[in-house]
């Protein structure tokens, strides 16, 4: 057997340059041509999208809103004091404070104190007095034993005489058992007296308010009482039935900040069909101040950026839009913004998180 040497190192290497080609064009005929142009930086890569959900554009108004703590009162301008013109004693009270009452209702009974129909005995005895010597001396005249200025003098001494006695009856004096009623369909605020018990005139003896006269009495900040005025409309809702509310406006601002609360008083006007409230319930008011106009969106639809500047996506035919705003009012679930918005182009208000400027929108459905 004849062994042969084996090729130099040069020429194994010559042999494999030589083959490199035969095998490359095997290669390709397998795979097949490759398009012209085609390579794999020049591939196109899929567009990112994000899915939103929109909402257009719209203006409105928003306010802040405050609320303040009170309670029902009766109209102080409207309440009645039951009083005498005369010392009376009183013989029943027929009613109790806050106890609701119909007009014509009895609400007390009296009568003169002891001593306190003297002044009327007295002119009633005056005028009986002047009428018999009226009659005396008009029976002389006639018999010509008095003259005619005795009979004027006669004459004017029964007018002072019945002066005096309708100044009397003016006073309530000689009234005897007198029994005073309700004026109108109201509340009893307050009994300054109890049977037995003599009362002076001018004394009061009670304290009737209508019962469609009711205020609530609220206390607000400084700064917030300097934002009201006098008609301005409020809610006014009972602490603990949110179900009952009702409008009211505002009637008066106290200049003065107020010793105990620290806090001023306003008084609001309720109105007079108002049912179910009564003085002493709790209430609270809700308070519009410093209404603004303009674009109004959803809070989520609001970000901010890490340098704390505020902005929003708008809808730019399918791409995102991001718009810098400024957040000019909050309330609730939405915000008041402004910025250079477009009016024709839906606000994204859900998925914005997700967004970049120019980034294409699937807007769900």
């Amino acid at each position: 057997m004849t062994f042969f040497p084996p090729p130099p190192p040069v020429f194994r290497h010559r042999i494999r340059q030589a083959a490199l080609p035969a095998l490359l064009s095997i290669a390709l005929a397998i795979i097949g041509p490759m398009p012209a142009g085609a390579g794999p930086s020049s591939q196109a890569m899929p567009e990112v999208s994000a899915l939103v959900q929109e909402a257009p554009l719209r203006q409105g108004t928003l306010a802040q809103t405050e609320t303040a703590l009170g309670q029902v009162i009766t109209a102080t301008d409207k309440a009645l004091a039951v009083t005498f013109q005369r010392n009376v004693q009183v013989l029943q009270v027929r009613v109790r404070a806050g106890e609701k009452v119909r007009r014509g209702q009895a609400l007390i009974t009296v009568q003169g104190a002891p001593g306190s129909d003297l002044a009327y005995v007295q002119a009633l005895t005056g005028v009986r007095f002047a009428t018999a010597d009226l009659r005396r001396v008009q029976q002389l005249a006639g018999q010509q034993l008095a003259t005619q200025a005795q009979v004027n003098a006669a004459r004017k001494t029964l007018a002072d005489a019945q002066a005096q006695l309708a100044a009397a009856r003016a006073q309530g004096l000689g009234g005897g058992v007198q029994t005073t009623t309700a004026p109108f369909d109201g509340i009893v605020l307050s009994v300054h007296t109890s049977p037995g018990a003599q009362i002076n005139a001018g004394s009061d003896a009670l304290t009737l308010a209508p019962a469609g006269g009711l205020q609530a009495a609220v206390g607000v900040t400084p700064d917030v009482a300097s934002a009201l005025h006098a008609g301005q409309a409020v809610r006014v809702s009972a602490v603990f039935d949110a179900d009952q509310s009702t409008s009211a406006t505002v009637l008066a601002i106290s200049g003065v900040v107020d010793a105990q609360s620290h806090l001023v008083n306003v008084t609001l006007a309720l109105p007079g069909q108002a049912s179910g409230w009564m003085p002493g319930l709790a209430v609270q008011a809700s308070m519009q101040l410093h209404p603004w106009h303009g674009w109004i969106v959803p809070r989520p639809a609001v970000l901010r950026d890490a340098s704390g500047q505020a902005y929003v996506f708008q809808d730019d035919q399918g791409k995102a839009r991001r718009v810098n705003v400024t957040v000019e009012i909050d309330q609730a679930e939405h915000s008041g913004i402004a910025g250079d918005l477009l009016a024709n182009r839906p606000l994204v208000v859900l998925g914005n998180y997700e967004l970049s400027s120019g980034m294409a929108l699937r807007v769900a459905k």
